[in-house]
């Protein structure tokens, strides 16, 4: 106690002078940093030596190595979408869109060929559509058969697109087609007005698919992107007892365009109908339905796990193929 005291004490005695308060201007000026923008940079350079790369920026040698990013993360995403699928990314927004061949030929076989092979599939069909009238007319016919191809208009249950009509008949419920179609023009609405999609490089669309800037202004097309691109391309047939001790055997088969059309959209319709509605009236079915067409395309649905899924078990069943095994008669 005693020694405290002396301590004090002679601290007293000590002459303590103290600096001149700074303004609370120049406080406050000194305490944000400073912001060098590009027109600084290019007037006043510093010497080659003086500067030093920061963590991440790019020196004249390259980028320094981060020791916590992943190697993968390095690669572009069309070096990654090389590697894991052998391909390209989707089409940028400069590049031209389908031509008329090019839809017919997706419309009808589900794929969609260069320009010289569409153009060459179109003509050879239209040949096959004028010869056919005639072979017909020497057989049994009186009257010459109507040309070929039937404009949209030639009959009235055959008016609208066969990939529309197709999936319109499987939204429809208790025989209420009127209710459907209000259902898909609503969804085809929506696709219309909704900004472009953002591709995903993990889950391709069909090769050749146009940019996506180009799928709002044809719904149609829209729709038919994502539904052939999830669609799957077999289907595991199941032959009872055909694997012996009453087991079945799983053997995959191909499936046809319209098959595998109903597939897909069964797959959507399941996961619309998970969808909460975002709004009132008629419990939204074709904002849902445009919202799930939008996540197809864009890879954020879980239908394309089901696709995996299938192609997966085929792949694994494939040695099944031509196999008899012990059926039963």
């Amino acid at each position: 106690m005693f020694a405290t005291r002396r301590a004090w004490g002679a601290g007293r005695a000590l002459a303590v002078r103290s600096r001149p308060a700074p303004s609370q201007s120049t406080t406050f000026l000194s305490s944000i940093p400073s912001r060098r923008c590009y027109a600084d940079e290019k007037a006043s350079v510093a010497p080659e030596s003086s500067q030093q790369p920061k963590r991440g920026e790019i020196s004249a040698s390259g980028p320094l190595p981060d020791e916590s990013a992943s190697p993968i993360d390095a690669l572009g995403d069309e070096k990654l979408y090389e590697i894991l699928y052998g391909g390209r990314i989707a089409p940028k927004d400069g590049e031209p869109g389908l031509t008329e061949a090019q839809e017919e030929s997706l419309y009808n076989t589900g794929r969609i060929p260069v320009p010289e092979e569409a153009e060459a599939i179109a003509a050879s069909a239209e040949l096959e559509a004028q010869a056919l009238p005639e072979a017909q007319q020497q057989l049994t016919h009186k009257f010459a058969l109507p040309a070929r191809p039937y404009a949209p208009d030639h009959h009235h249950k055959k008016r609208y697109h066969p990939v529309i009509d197709l999936l319109v008949r499987m939204i429809m419920k208790d025989g209420k087609l009127s209710v459907a179609q209000r259902h898909l023009a609503t969804a085809m609405n929506v696709l219309r007005t909704s900004p472009a999609p953002i591709y995903s490089p993990k889950f391709p669309l069909l090769p050749g698919t146009p940019p996506a800037s180009h799928l709002p202004l044809n719904p149609v097309l829209y729709l038919t992107v994502a539904v052939d691109s999830v669609a799957p391309l077999l289907v595991i047939k199941q032959i009872a007892g055909a694997a012996g001790g009453g087991r079945a055997l799983e053997v995959p088969q191909p499936t046809s365009i319209r098959l595998r059309r109903r597939l897909a959209f069964q797959w959507i319709l399941s996961a619309v109908e998970k969808r909460p509605s975002k709004g009132s009236g008629r419990k939204q079915f074709g904002h849902r339905l445009a919202e799930e067409i939008v996540a197809v395309v864009e890879g954020r649905s879980g239908v394309w796990d089901k696709r995996k899924a299938v192609h997966k078990q085929g792949t694994v069943a494939r040695v099944n193929v031509g196999a008899k095994g012990n059926r039963r008669k």
